[in-house]
């Protein structure tokens, strides 16, 4: 089954430009007003809106989750996911190259030609903070497979068909019985409205099988995991040691902690516990996931 499609930009500054330390959220506001401007007819406003799931503002950045998810609560998962760029670097330089990527999930990629329009505008107008905006040209943009590492040219000057799928026998592979989490951006997990510092597996999976639950159900079509088995699996596996820190954010004039850094588990998972786990590296987990927060890499240890 066809889960997801993973899109990878390569651009080029043609100015001097200063972004913030974590760029994923200046790039989802800079896609998402070219398609508000472009496509919406109530600027923005789009609860009274008939073309909601047919408009790509709309759909990617607005739609509420049709889906029931772990204790039939209603989820407000988005169908796309920003993986921005890793480096931390502030400052640009002409000549130098941004590199970032967007997962689209089942039926949003029917949007991909508009991310595609989106991501050509925010290079024409300029990508900054208020001080230095530089513009950036898009150099290539490709469709790739993290899994099996196929890789297929959707653009470079000319635009392609692209095939490159991400399938459900992608994230049903195999897992080491010790496997590491290793956090690329910040994660905030929240329990109970507090701060989730208990790293302990069997309370970070159900942040987890939440998300895939969720976006399985809206976007893909069904759930194709045990849920309750897949719960009790996650008890069995052990912590086995971190290396976190905390990391301080402002989001709407308030300060936010978020934590960063590598977790180790061990424990035997059968394909319930495993879809999950491998699937969110593609849709990352925990607060403003959307932006780039809470994106990790699944790596083996044994």
């Amino acid at each position: 089954m066809r889960i997801a499609k993973l899109y990878t930009f390569e651009m080029e500054f043609i100015d001097r430009a200063k972004l913030p330390r974590w760029k994923g959220n200046i790039i989802r506001g800079a896609i998402g007003r070219h398609l508000m401007e472009k496509f919406c007819v109530y600027n923005g406003d789009c609860s009274r809106c008939n073309y909601l799931l047919r408009c790509p503002y709309g759909y990617l950045y607005e739609t509420k989750s049709k889906g029931i998810v772990l204790r039939n609560i209603e989820g407000f998962t988005k169908p796309y996911v920003i993986k921005p760029p890793v480096t931390e670097e502030t400052d640009f330089s002409e000549g130098d190259e941004l590199r970032f990527s967007i997962v689209l999930f089942g039926d949003s990629t029917k949007f991909e030609r508009h991310i595609l329009s989106a991501v050509i505008e925010m290079g024409r107008k300029g990508l900054g903070r208020r001080e230095k905006i530089g513009k950036l040209e898009l150099k290539r943009a490709y469709v790739e497979n993290p899994f099996t590492r196929e890789k297929s040219i959707l653009y470079d000057g000319d635009l392609y068909e692209s095939r490159t799928w991400i399938n459900t026998r992608d994230i049903s592979g195999k897992v080491g019985s010790t496997f590491m989490l290793k956090f690329l951006t910040p994660f905030r997990l929240l329990k109970e409205k507090e701060l989730l510092r208990d790293l302990n597996f069997h309370q970070i999976f159900p942040f987890m099988l939440r998300k895939y639950s969720s976006i399985m159900q809206q976007y893909v079509g069904s759930v194709d995991v045990n849920i309750k088995r897949a719960l009790e699996e996650s008890l069995k596996v052990k912590l086995i040691g971190n290396r976190i820190k905390e990391v301080n954010f402002k989001y709407k004039k308030e300060d936010q902690t978020f934590l960063i850094g590598d977790i180790v588990y061990s424990g035997r998972i059968s394909v319930h516990v495993r879809k999950p786990l491998l699937f969110c590296q593609l849709s990352h987990i925990g607060k403003r996931s959307s932006f780039g927060h809470g994106w990790y890499e699944l790596i083996s240890v044994l």
